[in-house]
């Protein structure tokens, strides 16, 4: 199976903050994503999937916009004032989960 292009815009976060950023974007994407991503590889044959994470810390908050692109079609999801990263990803990847093959 292909493997997805993650790329990251991320400010204001730690080298400790932004290593486990990573890994929970991993872990995720070997886990929850691993099904879904196949589905996609399997219906759209040789497509590129670029996952796009941007992060800003602002004052104990995180603003955060994630893209999910693929075949032309973009699921975005972005929210301002999330308190907690791990939580960040994971509610990310949970709706991409649930979006991704309804376009």
């Amino acid at each position: 199976m292909q493997e997805p292009k993650v790329i990251y815009n991320l400010n204001g976060l730690t080298d400790v903050m932004t290593e486990d950023l990573k890994e929970k974007v991993e872990k995720n994407l070997n886990q929850k994503m691993s099904s879904t991503l196949k589905k996609v590889y399997a219906k759209w044959n040789d497509v590129d999937v670029i996952i796009r994470i941007s992060i800003s810390k602002v004052s104990g908050w995180y603003d955060w916009d994630f893209k999910f692109e693929y075949d032309g079609k973009s699921v975005d999801y972005s929210r301002k004032g999330f308190k907690r990263l791990a939580d960040l990803v994971n509610h990310a990847f949970d709706n991409f989960k649930s979006r991704a093959l309804s376009k």
